[in-house]
């Protein structure tokens, strides 16, 4: 085994689809496309979330990880299929506020390594 078949990095910033799921469980054809955790965007990104909680909480001030969390998201999100409506961040930040279940389906795909990574041929 070589270290760099470990590397994760790259294949993060590739992305992989999550299909979302509607209210009622059913499968809607929607396919989003994030960069995963390991990215370069995301770590980033959580950076500036956290010297964000910790300049509010020195200033004692309120601290709304919400449109942080949003924010991330979006800056994470490469694009979509499966919908007549071309792509864009501000439909994609609309939909993360709007549609906070579609937003959560999406987190947990992102926290889940496993989804950017190719399978490993059986031996």
């Amino acid at each position: 085994m070589k270290v760099a078949e470990l590397y994760t990095t790259d294949l993060h910033e590739d992305g992989a689809e999550v299909e979302i799921i509607d209210g009622a469980g059913e499968k809607t054809g929607l396919f989003i496309k994030v960069m995963g955790v390991d990215s370069e965007v995301f770590r980033n990104h959580s950076k500036k979330q956290q010297r964000a909680y910790i300049d509010a909480l020195r200033k004692e001030e309120e601290f709304d990880d919400e449109a942080l969390l949003v924010e991330g998201l979006v800056s994470v999100t490469i694009g979509w299929r499966g919908t007549n409506e071309k792509f864009t961040k501000e439909l994609c930040e609309e939909l993360y506020i709007k549609a906070p279940y579609v937003r959560d389906q999406v987190e947990k795909f992102m926290a889940d390594r496993a989804n950017f990574i190719p399978a490993k041929p059986k031996k």
